[in-house]
């Protein structure tokens, strides 16, 4: 990540800062520079050098008035080229921001979009074909403006959301195939599960920054919306019979059953064909040197299996950890039981 100068974070919001820092990371001058030069034949505009600074405020205020409906424009102003290209890129960021912030589209559909929760390679790609449109010099100061063409930036979302889309339409249509084994269904439905927790709130809120500018028509989010209620009811209609499989699994089974059903698994103490089989290990560590307080470790895992078969769920483990401390073995192997909770995510 590039070093940000510390005046640019003057008095900036803590949103605005983190935009600073996104801009840095996703405009680097040189690569930025050499994209508009190559683009140069068709665009009106180069980055050009003046001698008076005050040409670049003139120019970005003239540049908004004749094509604001067509580009984002920013404007920065530093005492070094690269740190100023850095504060206009955030300006142009910020100004997106704010746009999204006081928009009707995401104040009713409840969701607190920020760009600056993206990821960063989320960011570098909303941010493709940012550019540099005039550079000017006055002394020891810079000011820089910078574009970026609307067309480009909502084809930017298009590109990033259109393959998350397509991957949560196959999901659905795969969790709702009446002749899939449950295992196939189990499998797809913790894939659904893991996709929802990772990509499918990103592309909402790219979506949702689209609808903005009332743009991206084409994006249709009612499969992602759906997924997890799809994802829910496949776990719903396949009940686990939890079976610990040694002695101390049979010792935190009540513990491990809540969690699971808490997590949406629906645990029953019936027999059935679905099994959840629960194994543990103990592990008693020393005396702690200076106190004498005994400490040990439960860590337990989770495997599915479903119809009469015993077919693996594929993609579908849990593991819980609890970590116990006491005066006594037995008080730091009850609290090791009772702390146990979720370790990892599969």
């Amino acid at each position: 990540m590039r070093q940000v100068d510390s005046r640019l974070l003057t008095g900036t919001t803590a949103v605005g800062t983190i935009l600073v820092v996104l801009a840095a990371c996703a405009f680097r001058p040189e690569a930025g520079l050499q994209t508009h030069q190559a683009n140069q034949a068709n665009q009106s505009l180069a980055p050009t050098d003046s001698i008076q600074a005050g040409d670049c405020l003139e120019f970005s205020e003239g540049l908004r008035t004749r094509s604001e409906a067509t580009i984002f424009i920013g404007f920065g102003e530093s005492s070094t080229s690269d740190d100023a290209t850095i504060a206009a890129s955030a300006d142009l960021v910020r100004q997106i921001q704010t746009k999204i912030s006081s928009s009707g589209v995401t104040q009713e559909s409840n969701r607190n979009v920020e760009i600056s929760s993206l990821t960063q390679s989320s960011v570098e790609a909303l941010l493709t074909g940012l550019g540099v449109a005039k550079r000017c010099r006055d002394g020891n100061r810079w000011q820089v403006v910078t574009r970026l063409e609307k067309a480009v930036f909502f084809r930017n979302i298009q590109l990033r959301v259109q393959p998350l889309v397509r991957e949560a339409a196959t999901l659905r249509q795969a969790m709702q195939a009446s002749d899939s084994p449950p295992s196939e269904l189990l499998s797809t439905a913790a894939r659904a599960k893991a996709f929802v927790r990772n990509e499918a709130a990103a592309a909402k809120d790219l979506i949702a920054v689209c609808k903005t500018f009332n743009s991206c028509a084409m994006l249709n989010e009612s499969d992602l919306a759906g997924l997890e209620v799809a994802a829910n009811g496949v776990f719903t209609k396949y009940a686990f019979s939890l079976r610990a499989k040694d002695n101390e699994a049979n010792a935190v089974s009540d513990v491990v059953s809540r969690l699971l059903s808490e997590e949406g698994f629906a645990i029953s103490s019936n027999l059935s064909g679905n099994e959840a089989g629960l194994t543990c290990q103990r592990k008693d560590f020393p005396p702690m040197a200076q106190t004498g307080y005994m400490v040990t470790e439960i860590l337990c895992g989770v495997v599915f299996t479903a119809g009469s078969g015993g077919d693996p769920v594929t993609g579908l483990t849990r593991t819980f950890l609890g970590n116990g401390l006491g005066e006594s073995r037995e008080e730091a192997l009850s609290e090791a039981r009772r702390k146990l909770a979720r370790h990892s995510e599969h």
